[in-house]
């Protein structure tokens, strides 16, 4: 009779300490709506021709001269890609959430939402290129370790699935590496040249060399 009134009152018997986890719909479904929003305001600081400019000559112009703005949004909006694509690979296959895993989630956030100011400061005038580029890179690469440290303590708890591929695991690890590596490493380039951020499109090479390195575990 115990037993059928825990079953009732939804109590497991014998086990008054434990807690049902929390699940991880609600936190993807978050990150989900705060990723469009950092996309969307991305778009929205993209210079457009004012007033003053009219016909098809002077607005080529326009265009011509804000190219480093357009080729900031690009690359902005694939790290944010990047950075969802990421989390939806891993997240997937949480079936529950610790207080760590939100804090870590909600920190790797922060860093989505600063990206819009981060390249809006990237592409400023302030001529303080080292500061601005570096505020840039350590953003997108903090996202990655956050991110990295979110998953990290999930499987830690082991609030992963039984079915969990450890291929697509290991596979998408090896980016969020690369992405930390990456930024992170170009961050003293800017010291020395203007041209620093030619770096980031050494990502796939450097994930690849990860990879390398760092073989697969059974």
């Amino acid at each position: 009779m115990a037993e059928t009134a825990a079953q009732r009152t939804g109590e497991m018997p014998g086990k008054p300490d434990e807690v049902e986890l929390a699940g991880p719909e609600r936190l993807i479904y978050f990150s989900d709506a705060v990723i469009a929003i950092a996309i969307t305001l991305l778009a929205l600081e993209l210079p457009v021709p004012t007033e003053g400019v009219h016909g098809n000559s002077a607005v080529v112009h326009f265009l011509h001269e804000h190219l480093t703005e357009y080729a900031a949004f690009l690359i902005s909006f694939t790290a944010v890609a990047m950075h969802w694509l990421f989390h939806q690979r891993l997240f997937r296959y949480a079936k529950g959430l610790t207080g760590g895993a939100i804090l870590w989630n909600l920190l790797w956030l922060l860093m989505i939402v600063l990206t819009p100011f981060a390249t809006k400061l990237l592409t400023s005038e302030a001529d303080a290129y080292q500061v601005q580029f570096t505020v840039y890179a350590a953003s997108q690469a903090l996202a990655g370790l956050f991110l990295w440290q979110a998953f990290a303590t999930l499987r830690r708890s082991g609030l992963l699935r039984d079915n969990t591929p450890t291929s697509a695991i290991t596979n998408t690890l090896s980016w969020i590496a690369a992405v930390i590596v990456t930024f992170a490493a170009s961050i003293p380039l800017a010291l020395v040249t203007h041209s620093a951020s030619l770096c980031w499109t050494l990502l796939p090479a450097v994930r690849l060399a990860l990879r390398f390195v760092r073989p697969q575990r059974p």
